[in-house]
């Protein structure tokens, strides 16, 4: 009995440490997966919005649907070490380009970063491990329109299972029978 309490005790230390409230709790899943929560405002002063001047000859344009608007992005090199940085440059017919710099992110984990229509861009990229960043921006009206904080579930799914196992009620053995019950 004492084992079992120290085990829920941890599961809902796990719970706490991660403090979401789940759509659907670990110990439902299938498999292991990426949940989201809130955007945490820890991370606001490292995805930062600028504007900066237009260049000539930008190389590995990423057009939108309407061919008007593009982004190109800068890569930090990994082999120096961090922290890395990635500037992401988008033109929208202005004079200016906009600059969104995320900076201090995992440089080993690919960012993702693709047109939704002619005016929307979403960018995944994490952290590092276990926690990243989604996000829309709308880059007509140059702001976000979306921003959570994304997990790599796997360590949650597989606590969660431990715990729960080890939890489970085991059935007595019942002395006054001998052989399977009927």
């Amino acid at each position: 009995m004492k084992k079992t309490a120290i085990i829920i005790i941890a599961l809902f230390s796990l719970l706490k440490a991660y403090s979401h409230d789940w759509h659907t709790e670990p110990g439902k899943w299938k498999e292991a997966r990426i949940f989201h929560s809130d955007f945490d405002d820890e991370f606001d002063s490292k995805i930062r919005v600028s504007k900066t001047e237009l260049k000539d000859n930008v190389d590995s344009k990423e057009y939108s649907s309407n061919k008007a608007y593009w982004f190109v992005v800068y890569k930090p090199e990994t082999k120096v070490k961090g922290p890395w940085s990635t500037e992401i440059e988008i033109y929208t017919e202005r004079d200016y380009l906009i600059k969104i710099d995320l900076i201090d992110h995992a440089a080993q984990y690919e960012i993702k970063i693709e047109w939704i229509n002619e005016k929307l861009l979403y960018v995944r990229f994490w952290w590092g491990r276990v926690v990243g960043t989604d996000f829309i921006y709308d880059v007509e009206k140059e702001m976000f329109i979306s921003r959570e904080m994304i997990f790599d579930g796997n360590n949650a799914f597989k606590q969660w299972k431990q715990g729960m196992a080890n939890v489970q009620p085991k059935t007595p053995a019942n002395p006054h029978t001998s052989g399977p019950q009927r």
